[in-house]
């Protein structure tokens, strides 16, 4: 199950163009990377993917898991490093 704070969502979707509800389908995604990012928080275990969703193409996520659920932090659609990174380790 995945959640968000709404609040955030919408901050998201006017900065970045990207809606929480709209990417959900990024775990989907066989070639996924999949990161720990200990460099932005100290009060929780966050991680990062980049993948492919339908709605916005190549997406990178921010997450975290909270009682068996996983909440989305932030989102935004994918720099050129990383649409690089994705195709050069999918290969």
């Amino acid at each position: 199950m995945f959640v968000w704070d709404e609040t955030k969502r919408r901050k998201v979707a006017a900065e970045h163009k990207v809606d929480f509800s709209l990417v959900t389908d990024i775990f989907e995604d066989p070639y996924a990377l999949y990161n720990d990012d200990h460099g932005h928080s100290d009060t929780e275990l966050r991680y990062t993917v980049i993948g492919k969703t339908a709605r916005y193409g190549l997406t990178f996520l921010v997450f975290t898991y909270t009682e068996e659920k996983i909440r989305f932090v932030t989102a935004r659609r994918a720099e050129n490093w990383m649409v690089k990174e994705y195709e050069r380790r999918r290969l």
